[in-house]
């Protein structure tokens, strides 16, 4: 018998991946995905592991992976997972005040309204995130600011170089 929290949990997932196949996504389990140029943008709903019977706590997260990076291109792009991205945020670092944000839900959570504020944040910030770095140029110019969301130093210099020396 399944979790009634879990149930919510796939409810929610259900309802904001309507919203997102409107917009281009395709969905596989929890992970939605969608392809532009040589990139693949993902965004991903995540349990916690400190989840329990009484309270199921998940988080958002966004990435992009670019196609020109990997080695057969968008093909290897469009199977990619959160962990091979090469822009990485969790959606709370684009909410007020940048919190690491979970949402938690229990017996007592209000699902439609859960449901409605969930989606607000995905289509109003969570998509425009992700479509934004799948124009690889934008890639670059983050990098070339110096920033690197969720990668280190050292990989932004490397794939800045790579992408460089493949665009020139």
């Amino acid at each position: 018998m399944q979790n009634p929290l879990t149930g919510a949990f796939d409810e929610l997932v259900k309802a904001v991946g309507s919203e997102l196949k409107t917009l281009g996504f395709a969905q596989r389990g929890s992970l939605f995905r969608v392809t532009a140029e040589h990139n693949c943008g993902l965004i991903e709903f995540q349990k916690s592991v400190k989840s329990s019977k009484q309270a199921l706590l998940f988080t958002i997260n966004l990435a992009v992976v670019c196609g020109d990076l990997l080695e057969s291109g968008l093909s290897e792009a469009e199977g990619a997972q959160i962990v091979d991205a090469h822009v990485r945020q969790r959606i709370g670092t684009l909410l007020p005040g940048r919190p690491d944000k979970w949402w938690e839900i229990t017996e007592s959570t209000n699902r439609a309204a859960l449901i409605q504020e969930v989606s607000e944040i995905v289509v109003g910030r969570a998509v425009p995130f992700v479509e934004s770095y799948l124009n690889t140029k934008v890639i670059i110019a983050l990098w070339e600011s110096g920033q690197s969301p969720g990668l280190t130093d050292v990989q932004r210099t490397r794939f800045l170089a790579r992408l460089k020396m493949k665009n020139s």
